[in-house]
Parts: structure tokens; C-alpha cells; sequence
């Protein structure tokens, strides 16, 4: 699904000699819109990292995780008990 860290390169200067570093991470919720994506029209629950290049500066997003769900309310449900400490 995605890169691990030291794969990853950045969108802004495609350098790749220096990794790139986690500085933030936050969760979402996302519907899946895209008619090739087997969850279209569900909602997914993301785990994102926000990644930060040492040689540019630029910050970028990277998906970890993500985590479908039929209803809105299901995904908002499971978020509340995530942040909450009881997922």
C-alpha cells in the first residue's frame, strides 16, 4: 500500500539521498470515491503521517493505514473510540 519512510521520496524536490522523517501524525476519515476502488462509496478511517524533507523542507502526506467502513457513522464511531483509548 505504501512505502516504508526510507523509500519514500519527495513530491517537491525528488531528492532521495536523505529520508525522509516523521514530524506529526493525525487520523481521518475519507470516502472512498474512486469507481476502481473495491470500498467505492464507503468511508475509510486513515492513519496519516505528515513527512518532512530534510533537504527541501517540504512536508508531505503519507497514508499508514486505512481502515474501510459502510456508514460514516461506523467510521466516526470507531475514530471517537480510537482517540478515546477504548479501540
Amino acid at each position: 500500500m505504501t512505502e516504508p519512510a526510507e523509500h519514500l521520496r519527495c513530491r517537491r524536490c525528488r531528492c532521495d539521498d536523505r529520508p525522509l522523517r516523521r514530524v506529526d501524525s493525525f487520523d481521518r476519515i475519507a470516502l472512498a470515491d474512486d469507481p476502481a476502488d473495491p470500498n467505492c462509496g464507503h468511508y475509510y478511517l486513515e492513519t496519516v503521517y505528515v513527512m518532512h524533507c530534510p533537504s527541501c523542507h517540504h512536508h508531505q502526506e503519507q497514508i499508514s493505514k486505512r481502515t474501510p467502513y459502510t456508514t460514516l457513522r461506523e467510521a466516526q464511531k470507531e475514530m471517537d473510540a480510537h482517540l478515546l483509548g477504548k479501540g
